[in-house]
């Protein structure tokens, strides 16, 4: 099985050490362990025994996680080295060549490529419109049929932070009770929404072959842990997706489990740093693109981390974020690598160095673009 090029990811591998200030990454500021743990506790962590762990991930771990849900419990819950491991699991898991699967586009590419290279039928459920990426459910019901196997979507949206009402989520429900068919619910950045904005309910919590996957990498910037899961009321997706781990990475990281759990017992302190981090930088962005309104259209995002900003220069995005790189050392993701108008570039949202990297972009937006 061969996967296609994963142009995001290599726009990241392509930018390695070649910038000191990121503007488009996707997690909240990242956090050290001496933000996690009292030094007194750093003697108790110098004993810990690095011996296998259990194969569905550490019971206590798995009891914080299933908090988050209103119907999950521990044994609806799986420890994953990351949601991309969940995600991969599941798809390999339960889905044959030929089976029916409408996703939401764009998309984090494995939640569809994934489906393609198995040989799924994959429709795109695109939104009304591009650049903003406003979808209409009605669209997404109509593109569905009794052939239909799996159902695939992400709120708050990746890389907008568009939302839908939490009715336009029940009537996609709806849509995957009647057809019998799965729903895969990428939910990295909910919990992450904006002041105004409310929570939709988990998917899982929703339909009993609903799944829902997030992790700890985005919300609670600990991306270096490699921490996700899958929360499901389905027992096959349950069952076969331990069954598939015994033939890949068996387990998740113990001590990476350890540190997950205080940072979820610690849980709604993060969030709270992290959701304020976000609302100022959105002011922030705004700001900044009204002042370079020549050449900048702010979308505001509803939701997440990430927002999408659209560039009127003579550059496409890809030019301009090669130049910006070059010029200035700072990192910038243009839509292209995301399968989105090169006219747009995505503005990651959760980082303290915000102010610095706008600077810099500005002062590069001043001098090094023509007209």
């Amino acid at each position: 099985m061969r996967f296609p090029p994963f142009q995001l990811v290599d726009w990241f591998a392509a930018a390695e050490g070649r910038f000191d200030l990121s503007l488009s990454h996707s997690d909240c500021e990242p956090l050290s362990l001496s933000d996690l743990f009292q030094e007194s506790e750093f003697a108790n962590l110098a004993d810990f025994r690095l011996g296998y762990g259990t194969f569905a991930g550490l019971e206590q771990l798995r009891s914080l996680v299933a908090r988050q849900y209103t119907t999950i419990d521990k044994n609806d819950v799986l420890i994953f080295s990351g949601v991309s491991e969940a995600i991969y699991t599941f798809m390999r898991t339960m889905l044959n060549p030929g089976d029916e699967v409408v996703a939401q586009s764009p998309l984090f590419h494995t939640l569809h490529a994934i489906a393609r290279s198995l040989g799924c039928k994959v429709t795109e459920w695109r939104p009304t419109d591009e650049t903003t990426c406003s979808f209409d459910v009605s669209a997404l019901i109509e593109l569905c049929n009794p052939r239909t196997r799996l159902i695939v979507f992400n709120f708050p949206h990746n890389p907008t932070g568009q939302m839908i009402s939490e009715s336009d989520l029940r009537r996609i429900i709806e849509t995957a009770r009647r057809c019998n068919a799965f729903l895969f619910s990428d939910e990295q950045f909910r919990l992450l929404e904006m002041p105004s904005v409310a929570t939709l309910p988990a998917a899982c919590d929703l339909y009993d072959k609903a799944v829902s996957v997030t992790g700890i990498s985005k919300t609670l910037g600990l991306g270096g842990l490699r921490i996700g899961w899958l929360a499901t009321r389905c027992e096959e997706v349950i069952a076969a997706a331990k069954e598939y781990r015994f033939y890949t990475t068996e387990m998740a990281n113990t001590p990476c489990q350890v540190f997950a759990i205080r940072a979820l017992e610690r849980g709604d302190e993060i969030l709270a740093r992290n959701r304020r981090c976000l609302a100022e930088n959105v002011e922030r962005l705004r700001a900044f693109a009204e002042q370079h309104r020549e050449r900048l259209v702010f979308h505001s995002p509803k939701a997440g981390t990430m927002t999408m900003v659209e560039q009127k220069s003579p550059l496409t995005s890809t030019e301009l974020c090669e130049r910006l790189l070059d010029d200035k050392r700072v990192f910038l993701v243009p839509g292209n690598a995301m399968g989105m108008s090169d006219r747009l570039l995505r503005f990651g949202l959760g980082r303290d160095d915000f102010v610095q990297g706008l600077d810099r972009l500005g002062d590069f937006l001043q001098g090094r673009i023509p007209d």
